[in-house]
């Protein structure tokens, strides 16, 4: 998580930076028809301290600077003390994966919110800043991690006998115990779910030449916690709360437009 927020951090403020004062240098006048009725539909890619994140939002409008928001949200969940491996047996073409992880974790997310507009953009290639919170309901989605678990040797073929297997810790001691990763669809059936809920918060700074398209940039903090713990590890450390910070890139366009020039 620290390396992963030592990166995300100062990337958010450089970039923040770097807009912000390409806002201000150009100072042009917008001549374009402005929007004041304006619902809006989104999509972001987001990176997060324990994984990534792709979302779906419906805004609407409530006031000239306020809105009701609706988000769906797909996102990986990774265990803080995750290292990626690599088979010793494969020089480089295997798959890579992580050492004693039992379940892929992702989350399936719907909720609403709120979004308020602190300050408005009135130059062309100007910054608008919104804050925006919400929660709702969370779904974990657990699905199992198979490995080729190396059994022995073939003299005759010269190549090493394997199984299909969960990670087994009394027998997967080290990587040379793993032939290689199943592959990501191995053992989808045996997927299980957990209910849970989340809340974030954060700021959007819109940056958009044109006011009915959206180009913006988001951070903040989201706390999501489940009924019990996500088995991710095959260790008795693993968590039933995470709280992460997140950047997120978002595009998208206004719909149902009204504006006056």
């Amino acid at each position: 998580m620290r390396s992963m927020l030592n990166k995300v951090v100062p990337l958010l403020f450089l970039v923040f930076f770097a807009i912000s004062f390409s806002g201000f240098s150009q100072g042009e006048i917008d001549k374009q028809d402005k929007v004041f009725f304006r619902n809006e539909r989104s999509w972001s890619g987001s990176l997060n301290s324990n994984g990534w994140g792709l979302n779906y939002r419906y805004a609407k409008r409530l006031t000239a600077f306020s809105s009701l928001v609706f988000d769906v949200d797909f996102a990986s969940i990774r265990h803080p003390k995750e290292i990626k491996s690599q088979s010793p047996y494969k020089g480089g073409w295997g798959r890579s994966y992580v050492f004693g992880k039992t379940n892929e974790a992702f989350s399936i997310r719907g909720g609403t919110g709120y979004q308020k507009e602190l300050f408005k953009k009135f130059d062309q290639g100007g910054i608008s800043v919104r804050f925006f919170s919400g929660g709702g309901l969370s779904l974990a989605w657990l699905k199992p991690v198979y490995y080729q678990k190396v059994t022995g040797y073939n003299p005759n073929t010269m190549e090493l006998t394997y199984e299909s297997s969960l990670f087994d810790p009394d027998y997967m001691q080290s990587v040379y115990d793993i032939l290689d990763k199943e592959s990501f669809f191995k053992g989808m059936n045996e997927s299980k779910f957990l209910p849970g809920v989340f809340a974030r918060a954060g700021l959007c700074f819109e940056y958009s030449a044109e006011d009915r398209l959206i180009h913006a940039l988001e951070g903040g903090v989201q706390f999501e916690g489940f009924l019990k713990k996500l088995p991710i590890l095959a260790i008795e450390d693993n968590q039933q709360f995470f709280i992460t910070l997140f950047v997120t890139y978002r595009f998208g366009k206004v719909i149902d437009a009204k504006g006056q020039k």
